[in-house]
C-alpha cells in the first residue's frame, strides 16, 4: 500500500510541474511582441528600383514583337552612348505601365506621348525616338519622363543626348535596318524626329 501511494504522489507532482511549465510558457508568449518573422522583399534578394517601364504592343499586330525588341534596343543604345544603364521593365499592359509612372514607381515610360491628356502633358515631357507604323499612319514612340523628379530629369538629359549621338553615328539607322531591312526607312527620318522634338537643334 505504501508503495502504491508513493507512485500516486510522484505522478501528481510531475503533473503539477507540467501544468506550471505550460502556464509559464503562456505568460511568456503573451508578453512577446512578435510571433513570427515578417516577410520583406529583401529576404528574396536585393530590391531593384525600376527606372523605365514599357508595355507590350497590341498582340494582334504582326510587327508588335519586333517593335518591342527594336524599341528596347534603341533605348538601351541611347543610354549606353550617354554612359548610363537604367533598369528597364516591360509590363504586360499599358494601364500597368502608366500607373507605374503616375505612382512614381518608375521615372520614365516608353509609349505614345500623343495619348497623354492636357494635364499629363504638364506633368511629363517626352522625347520621340521611333515612328512605329500602325495601319496607314505612324505612331510616335516616345520616352515620357516625370518632370518633378531629379532622377527623372537626369535620365531625360542622358537619353536626349545619347539618342542624338547614335543618330549622328549611324547606330540608330543600323538598329532599325536590322529589324526592318534596308531601304525601308524614309530618307527624311531625322527631319521627322526633329519635328517631333522641337528642342533639338
Amino acid at each position: 500500500m505504501r508503495h502504491h501511494k508513493t507512485q500516486i504522489t510522484f505522478r501528481l507532482s510531475w503533473n503539477g510541474m507540467a501544468h506550471l511549465l505550460a502556464m509559464s510558457f503562456l505568460i511568456c508568449s503573451w508578453s512577446a511582441e512578435a510571433t513570427a518573422p515578417r516577410i520583406a522583399p529583401k529576404m528574396f534578394g536585393e530590391e531593384k528600383k525600376i527606372d523605365i517601364v514599357g508595355y507590350q504592343f497590341a498582340p494582334l499586330e504582326t510587327t508588335a514583337k519586333a517593335d518591342n525588341k527594336l524599341v528596347l534596343e534603341i533605348v538601351t543604345e541611347a543610354f549606353k552612348a550617354a554612359g548610363k544603364k537604367p533598369a528597364v521593365d516591360v509590363l504586360p499592359s499599358k494601364q500597368l505601365a502608366k500607373y507605374a509612372l503616375s505612382n512614381n514607381d518608375a521615372m520614365a515610360l516608353m509609349g505614345n506621348s500623343e495619348e497623354l491628356t492636357a494635364k499629363e502633358k504638364k506633368q511629363y515631357r517626352a522625347v520621340a525616338f521611333y515612328l512605329r507604323e500602325i495601319s496607314r499612319g505612324k505612331e510616335p514612340v516616345s520616352l515620357i519622363f516625370n518632370k518633378k523628379d531629379a532622377h527623372g530629369n537626369e535620365l531625360y538629359q542622358a537619353f536626349n543626348t545619347g539618342l542624338r549621338k547614335i543618330i549622328k553615328s549611324g547606330k540608330y539607322l543600323e538598329i532599325i535596318e536590322g529589324f526592318h531591312g534596308k531601304d525601308q526607312i524614309p530618307a527624311d527620318y531625322v527631319d521627322r524626329l526633329k519635328r517631333l522634338n522641337p528642342g533639338w537643334k
